[in-house]
Formats: structure tokens, C-alpha cells, sequence
């Protein structure tokens, strides 16, 4: 998969992982202190709402190798490495609950 979107009550959040980038838009409280976000005035007593855009610097690194890099130095450090043996197994379980939820879903819309 490419790209994910997320969204939230007040918050939209679109992730593309081969072009490396993100879009971050908030609905958030009226502040004039941002030029560059949308108004917008529901007109029905309620106070005004802004959208607020952010296009995140995203560095560019391999997550995988810097795990792996970081791993080693644990091992020739005699450290304790930045993702333990739970974190990786607790990131499997979730990882499977997922695909749970997944084939669960496709079932339900299956038939």
C-alpha cells in the first residue's frame, strides 16, 4: 500500500510512503494569527471554525536499517536495544489483529 488516510473529529491526515510525504489539515478554533488558514463561520451562534494546513518535513531515512543499526550497537554495547523483543512482539500482535479485522470485514461484505 501507498498511501493511508487517517481521519480523525478534527483532524484529516494523508500519508504517502513512497513519495515520502504528509498532509496534516485541522479543524481548529478561529485564530487570526494564521494568515494562511480557511475561515469558516457556521452562522448559527457557534463560534467560528479555521482550517489549518501543514505539509510536515518528513527525513529521509530507512526505518529499517536504523532499527537494525541500532540493534548491533545493542548487541556490541551491551545495551538494551531501542526495540526490545516485547516491542516487536507486541507490534506482531497488532499486526494480526489487524488482519483479523480485515478478513472479518471482507467476510461481512461478502456476502
Amino acid at each position: 500500500m501507498r498511501k493511508s488516510r487517517f481521519f480523525q473529529k478534527n483532524a484529516y491526515i494523508s500519508v504517502d510512503f513512497l513519495e515520502k510525504k504528509s498532509e496534516l489539515v485541522r479543524l481548529e478554533d478561529a485564530d487570526a494569527s494564521n494568515p494562511f488558514a480557511i475561515t469558516i463561520d457556521p452562522e448559527n451562534g457557534k463560534e467560528p471554525k479555521q482550517l489549518s494546513f501543514e505539509k510536515p518535513d518528513i527525513q529521509d531515512t530507512n526505518a529499517l536499517l536504523e532499527e537494525l543499526k541500532a540493534f548491533a550497537e545493542s548487541i556490541k554495547n551491551d545495551t538494551k536495544p531501542v526495540v526490545t523483543i516485547e516491542d516487536g512482539y507486541q507490534a506482531i500482535q497488532v499486526a494480526n489483529q489487524i488482519l483479523e479485522q480485515l478478513s472479518y470485514s471482507n467476510s461481512i461484505f461478502a456476502a
